[in-house]
Protein backbone atom coordinates (compact mmCIF):
# COMPACT_ATOMS: atom_id res chain seq x y z
CA UNK A 1 0.00 0.00 0.00
CA UNK A 2 2.89 2.34 0.78
CA UNK A 3 4.18 1.86 -2.79
CA UNK A 4 0.76 2.76 -4.19
CA UNK A 5 0.62 6.00 -2.20
CA UNK A 6 4.16 6.83 -3.25
CA UNK A 7 3.14 6.38 -6.88
CA UNK A 8 0.21 8.76 -6.38
CA UNK A 9 2.56 11.35 -4.89
CA UNK A 10 4.87 10.84 -7.85
CA UNK A 11 2.04 11.90 -10.14
CA UNK A 12 1.54 15.06 -8.12
CA UNK A 13 5.10 16.24 -8.51
CA UNK A 14 5.80 15.16 -12.08
CA UNK A 15 2.67 16.23 -13.98
CA UNK A 16 2.68 19.97 -14.85
CA UNK A 17 0.47 21.99 -12.54
CA UNK A 18 -1.98 24.34 -14.22
CA UNK A 19 -3.40 24.90 -11.02
CA UNK A 20 -8.92 22.93 -8.38
CA UNK A 21 -7.03 23.64 -11.33
CA UNK A 22 -4.91 20.61 -11.74
CA UNK A 23 -3.14 20.49 -8.40
CA UNK A 24 -6.32 21.03 -6.40
CA UNK A 25 -8.06 18.13 -8.12
CA UNK A 26 -5.06 15.87 -7.62
CA UNK A 27 -4.90 16.80 -3.93
CA UNK A 28 -8.61 16.15 -3.43
CA UNK A 29 -8.62 12.69 -5.02
CA UNK A 30 -5.37 11.80 -3.29
CA UNK A 31 -6.81 12.74 0.10
CA UNK A 32 -9.88 10.60 -0.65
CA UNK A 33 -7.63 7.57 -1.23
CA UNK A 34 -6.06 7.98 2.21
CA UNK A 35 -9.45 7.63 3.88
CA UNK A 36 -10.91 4.85 1.75
CA UNK A 37 -12.18 2.03 4.03
CA UNK A 38 -10.09 -1.13 3.88
CA UNK A 39 -13.13 -3.27 2.99
CA UNK A 40 -13.03 -1.90 -0.58
CA UNK A 41 -11.69 -4.52 -3.03
CA UNK A 42 -7.97 -4.80 -3.56
CA UNK A 43 -8.04 -3.71 -7.20
CA UNK A 44 -9.54 -0.38 -6.09
CA UNK A 45 -6.76 0.25 -3.57
CA UNK A 46 -4.13 -0.70 -6.14
CA UNK A 47 -5.55 1.88 -8.56
CA UNK A 48 -4.82 4.93 -6.39
CA UNK A 49 -2.41 6.47 -8.96
CA UNK A 50 -5.06 6.19 -11.71
CA UNK A 51 -7.74 7.60 -9.40
CA UNK A 52 -5.55 10.65 -8.78
CA UNK A 53 -4.72 11.16 -12.45
CA UNK A 54 -8.34 10.86 -13.61
CA UNK A 55 -9.44 13.64 -11.27
CA UNK A 56 -8.46 16.24 -13.87
CA UNK A 57 -9.90 14.53 -16.96
CA UNK A 58 -13.09 16.64 -17.32
CA UNK A 59 -10.91 19.76 -17.61
CA UNK A 60 -8.77 18.00 -20.20
CA UNK A 61 -11.93 17.74 -22.31
CA UNK A 62 -12.30 21.52 -22.48
CA UNK A 63 -11.73 23.29 -25.80
CA UNK A 64 -12.01 20.02 -27.68
CA UNK A 65 -12.87 21.92 -30.88
CA UNK A 66 -15.98 19.74 -31.03
CA UNK A 67 -19.23 21.70 -31.05
CA UNK A 68 -21.19 19.00 -29.23
CA UNK A 69 -18.67 18.28 -26.45
CA UNK A 70 -17.78 21.93 -25.90
CA UNK A 71 -21.47 22.65 -25.35
CA UNK A 72 -22.08 19.59 -23.14
CA UNK A 73 -19.08 19.67 -20.83
CA UNK A 74 -18.93 23.12 -19.14
CA UNK A 75 -22.38 23.20 -17.44
CA UNK A 76 -21.63 19.91 -15.66
CA UNK A 77 -18.96 21.68 -13.58
CA UNK A 78 -21.16 24.13 -11.68
CA UNK A 79 -24.55 25.12 -10.34
CA UNK A 80 -25.22 28.85 -10.06
CA UNK A 81 -27.48 28.30 -7.11
CA UNK A 82 -28.95 31.80 -6.93
CA UNK A 83 -30.85 31.14 -10.16
CA UNK A 84 -32.64 28.10 -8.73
CA UNK A 85 -32.81 28.64 -4.97
CA UNK A 86 -36.57 29.28 -5.23
CA UNK A 87 -37.23 25.94 -6.95
CA UNK A 88 -37.86 22.39 -5.69
CA UNK A 89 -35.19 20.68 -7.74
CA UNK A 90 -35.95 17.21 -9.15
CA UNK A 91 -33.23 14.53 -9.37
CA UNK A 92 -33.82 14.09 -13.11
CA UNK A 93 -31.79 16.41 -15.33
CA UNK A 94 -34.41 16.78 -18.08
CA UNK A 95 -37.22 17.45 -15.61
CA UNK A 96 -35.04 20.22 -14.19
CA UNK A 97 -34.62 21.76 -17.65
CA UNK A 98 -38.39 21.65 -18.14
CA UNK A 99 -38.90 23.19 -14.70
CA UNK A 100 -36.64 26.12 -15.61
CA UNK A 101 -39.00 26.91 -18.47
CA UNK A 102 -42.31 26.14 -16.74
CA UNK A 103 -41.42 28.19 -13.65
CA UNK A 104 -40.51 31.26 -15.69
CA UNK A 105 -36.93 31.15 -14.38
CA UNK A 106 -35.41 31.41 -17.84
CA UNK A 107 -37.55 34.43 -18.69
CA UNK A 108 -37.08 36.04 -15.28
CA UNK A 109 -33.28 36.04 -15.52
CA UNK A 110 -33.01 36.18 -19.35
CA UNK A 111 -30.87 33.03 -19.37
CA UNK A 112 -30.64 29.82 -21.37
CA UNK A 113 -31.44 26.38 -19.96
CA UNK A 114 -27.73 25.54 -19.56
CA UNK A 115 -26.85 28.79 -17.75
CA UNK A 116 -27.52 27.59 -14.16
CA UNK A 117 -25.43 24.45 -14.70
CA UNK A 118 -25.97 20.77 -13.93
CA UNK A 119 -23.36 19.86 -11.30
CA UNK A 120 -25.53 17.94 -8.77
CA UNK A 121 -27.15 15.97 -11.59
CA UNK A 122 -23.75 15.04 -12.97
CA UNK A 123 -22.60 13.81 -9.55
CA UNK A 124 -25.78 11.78 -8.99
CA UNK A 125 -25.70 10.27 -12.48
CA UNK A 126 -22.09 9.17 -12.08
CA UNK A 127 -22.76 7.70 -8.62
CA UNK A 128 -25.65 5.65 -10.00
CA UNK A 129 -23.49 4.47 -12.89
CA UNK A 130 -20.75 3.53 -10.45
CA UNK A 131 -23.21 1.55 -8.32
CA UNK A 132 -24.35 -0.35 -11.44
CA UNK A 133 -20.75 -1.26 -12.24
CA UNK A 134 -20.22 -2.49 -8.68
CA UNK A 135 -23.29 -4.72 -9.03
CA UNK A 136 -21.87 -6.17 -12.23
CA UNK A 137 -18.54 -6.75 -10.48
CA UNK A 138 -20.27 -8.72 -7.71
CA UNK A 139 -21.58 -11.36 -10.14
CA UNK A 140 -19.79 -14.56 -9.19
CA UNK A 141 -19.97 -16.12 -12.64
CA UNK A 142 -18.46 -13.12 -14.43
CA UNK A 143 -15.72 -14.28 -16.85
CA UNK A 144 -12.22 -12.99 -15.94
CA UNK A 145 -11.92 -10.79 -19.04
CA UNK A 146 -15.30 -9.20 -18.33
CA UNK A 147 -14.42 -8.66 -14.68
CA UNK A 148 -11.23 -6.93 -15.75
CA UNK A 149 -13.22 -4.58 -17.98
CA UNK A 150 -15.75 -3.87 -15.23
CA UNK A 151 -12.91 -3.03 -12.84
CA UNK A 152 -11.49 -0.61 -15.43
CA UNK A 153 -14.93 0.99 -15.76
CA UNK A 154 -15.16 1.39 -11.98
CA UNK A 155 -11.79 3.12 -11.76
CA UNK A 156 -12.62 5.41 -14.69
CA UNK A 157 -15.95 6.46 -13.15
CA UNK A 158 -14.62 6.79 -9.60
CA UNK A 159 -11.62 8.90 -10.60
CA UNK A 160 -13.61 11.20 -12.85
CA UNK A 161 -16.37 11.56 -10.26
CA UNK A 162 -13.76 13.16 -8.02
CA UNK A 163 -13.48 16.10 -10.38
CA UNK A 164 -17.11 17.08 -10.01
CA UNK A 165 -17.19 16.53 -6.26
CA UNK A 166 -14.13 18.76 -5.83
CA UNK A 167 -15.76 21.41 -8.05
CA UNK A 168 -18.82 21.32 -5.78
CA UNK A 169 -16.56 22.04 -2.79
CA UNK A 170 -15.42 25.33 -4.33
CA UNK A 171 -17.90 28.16 -3.63
CA UNK A 172 -17.08 29.66 -7.04
CA UNK A 173 -18.70 26.61 -8.66
CA UNK A 174 -21.90 27.08 -6.64
CA UNK A 175 -22.65 30.75 -7.27
CA UNK A 176 -23.32 33.39 -9.91
CA UNK A 177 -20.30 35.13 -8.36
CA UNK A 178 -18.02 32.61 -10.02
CA UNK A 179 -15.38 35.06 -11.23
CA UNK A 180 -15.89 38.43 -9.58
CA UNK A 181 -18.76 39.89 -7.59
CA UNK A 182 -21.89 40.35 -9.68
CA UNK A 183 -24.31 43.25 -9.19
CA UNK A 184 -24.36 46.73 -7.74
CA UNK A 185 -24.06 48.31 -5.32
CA UNK A 186 -21.05 46.33 -4.18
CA UNK A 187 -21.18 47.68 -0.65
CA UNK A 188 -18.55 45.22 0.64
CA UNK A 189 -16.10 46.18 -2.10
CA UNK A 190 -15.66 42.53 -3.07
CA UNK A 191 -13.25 41.88 -5.98
CA UNK A 192 -14.79 42.05 -9.46
CA UNK A 193 -11.58 41.95 -11.50
CA UNK A 194 -12.51 38.67 -13.26
CA UNK A 195 -9.42 36.97 -11.87
CA UNK A 196 -10.69 35.88 -8.47
CA UNK A 197 -11.53 32.34 -9.64
CA UNK A 198 -8.05 31.76 -11.03
CA UNK A 199 -6.43 33.53 -8.11
CA UNK A 200 -8.10 31.20 -5.60
CA UNK A 201 -8.33 27.74 -7.12
CA UNK A 202 -5.26 27.85 -9.34
CA UNK A 203 -2.62 30.32 -8.19
CA UNK A 204 -3.21 30.07 -4.44
CA UNK A 205 -3.75 26.31 -4.34
CA UNK A 206 -0.72 25.60 -6.52
CA UNK A 207 1.46 27.86 -4.43
CA UNK A 208 0.32 27.02 -0.92
CA UNK A 209 -1.71 23.80 -0.53
CA UNK A 210 -0.21 20.40 0.32
CA UNK A 211 -1.69 17.09 1.46
CA UNK A 212 -0.56 17.58 5.04
CA UNK A 213 -2.89 20.56 5.40
CA UNK A 214 -5.91 18.65 4.06
CA UNK A 215 -5.77 15.21 5.66
CA UNK A 216 -6.25 16.35 9.30
CA UNK A 217 -9.47 18.11 8.24
CA UNK A 218 -11.09 15.03 6.71
CA UNK A 219 -14.39 13.96 8.31
CA UNK A 220 -15.23 10.45 9.45
CA UNK A 221 -16.61 8.14 6.70
CA UNK A 222 -20.37 8.29 6.25
CA UNK A 223 -22.58 6.07 4.13
CA UNK A 224 -24.74 7.90 1.58
CA UNK A 225 -27.81 6.71 -0.31
CA UNK A 226 -29.60 9.72 -1.81
CA UNK A 227 -26.88 10.79 -4.22
CA UNK A 228 -28.70 13.77 -5.74
CA UNK A 229 -29.83 15.18 -2.39
CA UNK A 230 -26.34 14.65 -1.02
CA UNK A 231 -24.77 16.56 -3.90
CA UNK A 232 -27.34 19.35 -3.73
CA UNK A 233 -26.91 19.74 0.02
CA UNK A 234 -23.14 19.88 -0.44
CA UNK A 235 -23.48 22.63 -3.03
CA UNK A 236 -25.75 24.59 -0.70
CA UNK A 237 -23.06 24.42 1.97
CA UNK A 238 -20.54 25.74 -0.56
CA UNK A 239 -22.63 28.68 -1.73
CA UNK A 240 -23.17 29.71 1.89
CA UNK A 241 -19.41 30.42 2.03
CA UNK A 242 -19.29 32.77 -0.95
CA UNK A 243 -19.27 35.94 1.18
CA UNK A 244 -16.48 34.83 3.55
CA UNK A 245 -14.38 33.72 0.58
CA UNK A 246 -14.75 37.05 -1.22
CA UNK A 247 -13.98 38.88 2.00
CA UNK A 248 -10.71 36.94 2.30
CA UNK A 249 -9.89 37.71 -1.32
CA UNK A 250 -10.68 41.40 -0.84
CA UNK A 251 -8.34 41.51 2.15
CA UNK A 252 -5.49 39.88 0.22
CA UNK A 253 -5.78 36.37 1.64
CA UNK A 254 -5.24 34.69 -1.72
CA UNK A 255 -2.73 37.19 -3.09
CA UNK A 256 0.08 36.98 -0.56
CA UNK A 257 2.79 34.42 -1.28
CA UNK A 258 1.69 32.10 1.54
CA UNK A 259 -1.71 33.64 2.15
CA UNK A 260 -2.97 34.12 5.68
CA UNK A 261 -3.84 31.64 8.42
CA UNK A 262 -7.53 32.12 7.60
CA UNK A 263 -7.15 31.70 3.84
CA UNK A 264 -4.99 28.60 4.23
CA UNK A 265 -7.44 27.04 6.69
CA UNK A 266 -10.44 27.92 4.50
CA UNK A 267 -8.93 26.39 1.37
CA UNK A 268 -7.69 23.25 3.11
CA UNK A 269 -11.11 22.78 4.71
CA UNK A 270 -12.92 23.02 1.36
CA UNK A 271 -10.50 20.56 -0.27
CA UNK A 272 -10.97 18.22 2.70
CA UNK A 273 -14.75 18.52 2.43
CA UNK A 274 -14.63 17.48 -1.22
CA UNK A 275 -12.22 14.64 -0.52
CA UNK A 276 -14.35 13.38 2.38
CA UNK A 277 -17.51 13.36 0.29
CA UNK A 278 -15.74 11.62 -2.58
CA UNK A 279 -14.47 8.90 -0.25
CA UNK A 280 -18.01 8.51 1.10
CA UNK A 281 -19.44 8.15 -2.40
CA UNK A 282 -16.84 5.57 -3.44
CA UNK A 283 -17.59 3.53 -0.33
CA UNK A 284 -21.36 4.04 -0.52
CA UNK A 285 -21.73 2.99 -4.15
CA UNK A 286 -19.81 -0.18 -3.29
CA UNK A 287 -21.89 -0.89 -0.19
CA UNK A 288 -25.21 0.01 -1.85
CA UNK A 289 -24.48 -2.38 -4.70
CA UNK A 290 -24.61 -5.40 -2.39
CA UNK A 291 -27.77 -7.55 -2.46
CA UNK A 292 -30.27 -6.43 0.14
CA UNK A 293 -30.66 -8.86 3.03
CA UNK A 294 -34.38 -9.55 3.77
Amino acid sequence: MRQVIAAALFLLVTIPVFGWGQKGHYLSNEAATYGTPSEMPGFFHRAYPQLVYLSYDPDRWRDSKGKSLDALNPPDHFLDYEYVEHLELPPQRYKFIQLLSDSGTLRRFSIESTTPGFLPWRIAEMCELLEVQWRLWRQRDLPPEERQQVEANIIQLAGTLGHYVADAANPHHASIHYNGWVGWPNTNRFPNDCDTHNRFETQFVSRVMESGQILPRMSEPKLRSEYFNTALGFIRSSVSLIDPMYRMDRDGGFRARKGTADSRAFTATRLAAGASLLRDLWWSTYRNSAPKVP
